[in-house]
């Protein structure tokens, strides 16, 4: 392993002594919930930049539970929504769901555009 992978992936055996006090399960719920990753590293008392550096390795953990969380509820909220529109019950609902697809597409766009070519 060269000196530059060292530094950007994340390593399991080098993980920080504070990430093991941290239960992935109660972080992602976090995370749904909207908590910034500053806001997470005041939550579990750890020093900002340190959270940061490990947070922006490439496959952390941190990362990848972090937008899991955020994947989850929002998959929730648009399987509520979808639901509630399908019965037409709900034009409010429908119209919600068409602007969160959008958001959706548009984000998937965008990374397409910047990150394609990445193998992370």
């Amino acid at each position: 392993m060269n000196s530059e992978q060292e530094l950007t992936m994340w390593d399991e055996s080098r993980a920080p002594g504070w990430f093991a006090r941290i239960s992935l399960e109660e972080y992602q719920k976090l995370a749904s919930l909207g908590y910034s990753p500053e806001q997470l590293a005041m939550y579990y008392d750890v020093r900002l930049d340190e959270f940061l550096f490990y947070f922006s390795l490439l496959h952390s953990p941190l990362k990848y539970y972090y937008d899991r969380g955020q994947l989850v509820q929002q998959a929730k909220e648009a399987i509520v929504m979808t639901d509630a529109a399908a019965t037409g019950e709900n034009v409010t609902q429908a119209q919600r769901l068409d602007k969160m697809r959008r958001a959706v597409e548009f984000k998937n766009h965008v990374n397409n555009v910047f990150f394609d070519d990445l193998d992370v």
